[in-house]
Protein backbone atom coordinates (compact mmCIF):
# COMPACT_ATOMS: atom_id res chain seq x y z
CA UNK A 1 0.00 0.00 0.00
CA UNK A 2 2.91 2.23 0.85
CA UNK A 3 3.81 2.20 -3.00
CA UNK A 4 0.30 3.12 -4.34
CA UNK A 5 0.71 6.41 -1.46
CA UNK A 6 4.06 7.32 -3.21
CA UNK A 7 3.28 6.75 -6.59
CA UNK A 8 -0.26 9.31 -6.15
CA UNK A 9 2.08 11.67 -4.34
CA UNK A 10 4.59 11.74 -7.46
CA UNK A 11 1.81 11.99 -9.80
CA UNK A 12 0.58 14.85 -7.81
CA UNK A 13 2.92 16.94 -7.73
CA UNK A 14 4.00 16.09 -11.65
CA UNK A 15 0.42 17.35 -12.29
CA UNK A 16 0.90 20.67 -10.48
CA UNK A 17 4.55 20.61 -12.24
CA UNK A 18 2.53 20.69 -15.49
CA UNK A 19 -0.06 23.17 -15.15
CA UNK A 20 2.01 25.60 -13.64
CA UNK A 21 4.82 24.91 -16.26
CA UNK A 22 1.53 24.81 -18.81
CA UNK A 23 0.26 27.94 -17.53
CA UNK A 24 3.80 30.01 -17.47
CA UNK A 25 3.55 28.72 -21.15
CA UNK A 26 0.99 30.87 -22.32
CA UNK A 27 2.78 33.64 -20.64
CA UNK A 28 5.81 32.96 -23.30
CA UNK A 29 2.15 33.46 -26.21
CA UNK A 30 2.65 37.29 -25.23
CA UNK A 31 6.29 37.12 -24.76
CA UNK A 32 6.66 37.59 -21.02
CA UNK A 33 8.21 33.95 -20.25
CA UNK A 34 11.21 31.69 -21.81
CA UNK A 35 9.64 28.39 -23.74
CA UNK A 36 13.21 26.88 -22.41
CA UNK A 37 12.28 27.06 -19.01
CA UNK A 38 8.53 25.69 -19.75
CA UNK A 39 10.44 22.58 -21.32
CA UNK A 40 12.58 21.83 -19.13
CA UNK A 41 10.32 21.56 -16.54
CA UNK A 42 7.95 19.56 -18.61
CA UNK A 43 10.33 16.70 -19.43
CA UNK A 44 11.10 16.48 -15.90
CA UNK A 45 7.65 14.74 -15.60
CA UNK A 46 8.16 12.44 -18.56
CA UNK A 47 5.33 10.59 -20.58
CA UNK A 48 2.94 11.88 -18.64
CA UNK A 49 4.26 15.77 -20.28
CA UNK A 50 4.18 14.49 -23.89
CA UNK A 51 0.91 15.99 -24.72
CA UNK A 52 2.02 19.51 -23.30
CA UNK A 53 5.11 19.20 -25.16
CA UNK A 54 3.48 18.99 -28.37
CA UNK A 55 1.45 21.76 -27.29
CA UNK A 56 4.50 24.32 -26.79
CA UNK A 57 6.22 22.74 -29.51
CA UNK A 58 2.87 24.44 -31.62
CA UNK A 59 1.39 20.94 -32.09
CA UNK A 60 -1.94 19.65 -32.00
CA UNK A 61 -1.31 17.43 -28.97
CA UNK A 62 -3.73 14.52 -30.90
CA UNK A 63 -5.74 11.95 -29.03
CA UNK A 64 -5.46 13.11 -25.85
CA UNK A 65 -7.89 13.18 -22.18
CA UNK A 66 -5.28 15.77 -20.97
CA UNK A 67 -5.49 19.62 -20.22
CA UNK A 68 -3.28 19.69 -23.11
CA UNK A 69 -6.29 20.07 -25.80
CA UNK A 70 -7.43 24.00 -23.73
CA UNK A 71 -4.09 25.36 -24.05
CA UNK A 72 -3.82 24.31 -27.21
CA UNK A 73 -6.25 26.38 -28.50
CA UNK A 74 -4.45 29.24 -26.90
CA UNK A 75 -1.80 28.81 -29.22
CA UNK A 76 -4.37 27.94 -32.33
CA UNK A 77 -5.39 31.70 -31.13
CA UNK A 78 -2.35 33.41 -31.40
CA UNK A 79 -1.46 31.59 -34.79
CA UNK A 80 -4.73 33.07 -36.24
CA UNK A 81 -6.57 30.12 -36.50
CA UNK A 82 -9.34 31.01 -34.47
CA UNK A 83 -10.75 34.11 -33.68
CA UNK A 84 -12.15 36.15 -30.91
CA UNK A 85 -14.85 38.77 -31.16
CA UNK A 86 -14.04 41.43 -29.02
CA UNK A 87 -17.39 42.58 -28.53
CA UNK A 88 -18.08 40.34 -25.73
CA UNK A 89 -14.81 41.39 -24.30
CA UNK A 90 -15.61 44.49 -22.98
CA UNK A 91 -15.60 45.71 -19.77
CA UNK A 92 -13.39 42.77 -18.53
CA UNK A 93 -10.08 43.29 -17.20
CA UNK A 94 -7.24 41.84 -16.86
CA UNK A 95 -7.10 42.46 -13.44
CA UNK A 96 -9.70 40.80 -11.51
CA UNK A 97 -10.16 43.04 -8.11
CA UNK A 98 -14.33 41.49 -7.76
CA UNK A 99 -14.00 38.02 -8.70
CA UNK A 100 -17.76 37.96 -8.03
CA UNK A 101 -18.21 41.12 -10.63
CA UNK A 102 -15.98 40.17 -13.33
CA UNK A 103 -17.27 36.95 -13.22
CA UNK A 104 -21.25 37.94 -13.67
CA UNK A 105 -19.79 39.72 -16.75
CA UNK A 106 -18.53 37.00 -18.18
CA UNK A 107 -21.53 35.02 -18.20
CA UNK A 108 -23.61 37.66 -19.35
CA UNK A 109 -20.71 38.35 -22.33
CA UNK A 110 -20.75 34.13 -22.79
CA UNK A 111 -24.99 34.36 -23.06
CA UNK A 112 -24.84 37.22 -25.50
CA UNK A 113 -22.19 35.14 -27.60
CA UNK A 114 -23.81 31.86 -27.75
CA UNK A 115 -27.35 33.47 -28.81
CA UNK A 116 -25.22 35.04 -31.63
CA UNK A 117 -23.56 31.99 -32.33
CA UNK A 118 -20.22 32.69 -31.85
CA UNK A 119 -19.21 29.53 -30.50
CA UNK A 120 -15.42 29.95 -30.46
CA UNK A 121 -15.98 33.40 -28.29
CA UNK A 122 -18.21 31.72 -26.03
CA UNK A 123 -15.79 28.32 -25.51
CA UNK A 124 -13.27 31.19 -24.18
CA UNK A 125 -15.36 33.32 -22.07
CA UNK A 126 -16.37 29.50 -20.41
CA UNK A 127 -12.66 29.06 -20.07
CA UNK A 128 -12.36 32.78 -17.99
CA UNK A 129 -15.72 32.08 -16.03
CA UNK A 130 -13.90 28.77 -14.80
CA UNK A 131 -10.79 30.45 -13.79
CA UNK A 132 -12.09 33.48 -12.45
CA UNK A 133 -14.64 31.21 -10.27
CA UNK A 134 -11.72 29.36 -9.38
CA UNK A 135 -10.31 32.28 -7.95
CA UNK A 136 -13.20 33.53 -5.91
CA UNK A 137 -13.57 30.07 -4.31
CA UNK A 138 -9.55 30.21 -3.49
CA UNK A 139 -10.02 33.89 -2.15
CA UNK A 140 -12.62 32.38 0.04
CA UNK A 141 -10.59 29.63 1.68
CA UNK A 142 -6.96 31.15 1.56
CA UNK A 143 -5.22 34.58 1.42
CA UNK A 144 -4.20 36.08 -1.77
CA UNK A 145 -0.59 34.47 -2.25
CA UNK A 146 -2.02 31.27 -2.14
CA UNK A 147 -4.47 32.36 -5.37
CA UNK A 148 -2.10 34.24 -6.94
CA UNK A 149 -1.45 31.61 -10.11
CA UNK A 150 -4.93 31.79 -10.31
CA UNK A 151 -5.20 35.42 -10.84
CA UNK A 152 -1.94 35.49 -13.31
CA UNK A 153 -3.56 31.96 -15.43
CA UNK A 154 -6.77 34.80 -15.91
CA UNK A 155 -4.71 37.69 -16.69
CA UNK A 156 -2.74 36.06 -19.38
CA UNK A 157 -5.37 34.46 -21.44
CA UNK A 158 -7.49 37.75 -21.30
CA UNK A 159 -4.37 39.66 -22.79
CA UNK A 160 -4.10 36.70 -25.51
CA UNK A 161 -7.66 37.23 -26.01
CA UNK A 162 -7.22 41.00 -25.91
CA UNK A 163 -4.38 40.70 -28.01
CA UNK A 164 -5.52 38.53 -31.06
CA UNK A 165 -8.97 39.73 -31.19
CA UNK A 166 -10.37 41.97 -33.55
CA UNK A 167 -9.76 44.75 -31.09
Amino acid sequence: MEVNKNQARSSESCSDRLIRAMERFLWTLIGNDSKDDVVTDLKICGDAARPYLDVVNGNDPGNTLSAALSYYQYVKLIRGELKVSRDYLIGIGDDPNDPGVTYSLIIENMTRALRAQDYVTAAFLADLAFIIRSYALCLGNNDRDVCDWIKRAFTARVLIMRRTSNY
